[in-house]
């Protein structure tokens, strides 16, 4: 996986965009497809990044940065292909999941950790995907599938609404 930060401190203006998920597990793979076609709109590919690893990882990916947008596919209860937005904000905490995480360590364990040790963005938005179909296979379900272009066009609409970010200050910089 590139780093998102190739071009150094002038990218973190931009909004880093992950996308979460397994590619050979249907619905799961809600976060790379979305990611694929968000990076063909952005005037800086780079920052628009596949993940499919487990969620310490995301600690890395969103360190330091002004403003990041995650994308994962979740099972809440809710009909699929139904769209979450949360703004992962100091106060917020996600529903208990019913279900465990294709990724070890889920998004939401991830947010939590991040905030508990200091390695969080400066705004975090979480875009959840209602999935139906987690076996393994290739191909998002139908109603999923009819929710990846909505996605793409609220991030799309995020990115331009919010214009370049401030960078949090120096290298690694950490807050909580």
């Amino acid at each position: 996986m590139a780093s998102p930060h190739v071009g150094g401190r002038d990218d973190r203006a931009h909004p880093l965009v992950i996308g979460v998920g397994n590619s050979n597990r249907h619905d799961d793979a809600v976060g790379p497809e979305v990611v694929r076609r968000v990076r063909r709109t952005l005037a800086r590919p780079e920052r628009a990044v596949e993940f499919d690893g487990d969620g310490t990882g995301l600690l890395d990916l969103w360190d330091g940065e002004a403003s990041v947008l995650v994308v994962d596919a979740v099972r809440s209860g809710a009909p699929p292909g139904t769209i979450h937005r949360v703004e992962a904000t100091p106060g917020y905490r996600f529903p208990p999941s019913p279900t465990s995480s294709t990724h070890g360590l889920s998004v939401a364990e991830a947010v939590q950790l991040g905030r508990s040790i200091g390695r969080f963005p400066g705004l975090l938005v979480v875009y959840g995907v209602e999935g139906v179909d987690f076996s393994p296979g290739i191909g998002l379900s139908p109603e999923v599938e009819r929710s990846v272009d909505r996605v793409v066009e609220s991030i799309a609409d995020e990115i331009a609404r919010a214009g370049p970010v401030e960078p949090r200050s120096g290298p690694g910089a950490r807050h909580a």
